[in-house]
């Protein structure tokens, strides 16, 4: 099951609800990658009509989330290594930068609410609440962009890292427990720095902390490598839609993992 059928607030279309419900199952794994769906199916299931349904599928193909083969029906995209990448360089580049930024110009103020964002990821700690943390840690990410004065690059950090997203939740749930103590730790790591306003240890510190992700991957790799491989018999019609190189790549990624 993907979610309750849809119950759409004033602020938000159909077409937008039933796209975030689809996301958000390709995001935590309730739509397996490498996964066949039925666009029927998911009318069904979201208690939404057709139309909407069919639009959500074609921004998720624009993500790189699902692929749709004519005549053979619309797949879950598996993890890929060549969108992880892409992902961990614009979060790495972006929010690097607005570590620095924001060691520069905050304020007591803006220190005390990345205080109050650590304090909100220690609760959330302490009881387990992985839903909550990872919220917790979007928002706490979001607050030093704000702090730099650029709160709308989040959004482009936010289509990009998706990609890390499903890796993360991936090790989660698939492979081995994640652990969540040393995020917290590095947040406080991050705030001394701002706070200290020394832009260079900001960013360091930053960096380190969005490369544990690197490990992550690869770790999931060797325990799971099915869920970075499309099936086979579709691999050719990859081929038509993203040009050889893109098949070639997600071929050799399979190869290596078997």
């Amino acid at each position: 099951m993907i979610a309750t059928p849809l119950q759409t607030p004033a602020s938000a279309s159909v077409s937008e609800e039933v796209y975030r419900a689809i996301r958000g199952a390709i995001l935590d794994l309730t739509l397996e990658p490498g996964s066949t769906i039925s666009e029927n199916a998911l009318a069904r299931e979201l208690g939404a009509s057709r139309t909407p349904v069919r639009e959500a599928i074609q921004r998720l193909e624009r993500d790189r989330l699902l692929f749709v083969f004519p005549q053979r029906g619309t797949v879950v995209a598996p993890l890929d290594l060549d969108e992880f990448r892409s992902a961990y360089f614009v979060r790495s580049s972006l929010e690097c930068a607005a570590a620095a930024e924001a060691a520069r110009l905050a304020g007591p103020a803006d220190v005390a609410r990345l205080r109050q964002h650590v304090d909100a990821h220690t609760a959330a700690l302490a009881v387990a609440d992985e839903s909550t943390f990872f919220a917790l840690n979007d928002a706490f990410h979001l607050e030093i962009m704000t702090i730099a004065g650029v709160p709308s690059v989040w959004s482009v950090v936010q289509n990009a890292k998706v990609h890390l997203d499903r890796v993360r939740i991936a090790h989660l749930t698939r492979a081995s427990t994640y652990p969540l103590a040393p995020i917290v730790e590095e947040h406080r790591q991050l705030v001394a720095a701002i706070a200290a306003g020394t832009p260079d240890e900001a960013a360091a510190v930053m960096h380190a902390h969005i490369a544990k992700v690197l490990h992550r991957v690869d770790l999931l790799r060797d325990l799971r490598p099915e869920l970075f491989e499309m099936p086979r018999e579709l691999t050719a019609q990859i081929r038509t839609i993203s040009g050889p190189a893109a098949a070639g790549r997600r071929l050799h990624s399979n190869d290596k993992s078997q």
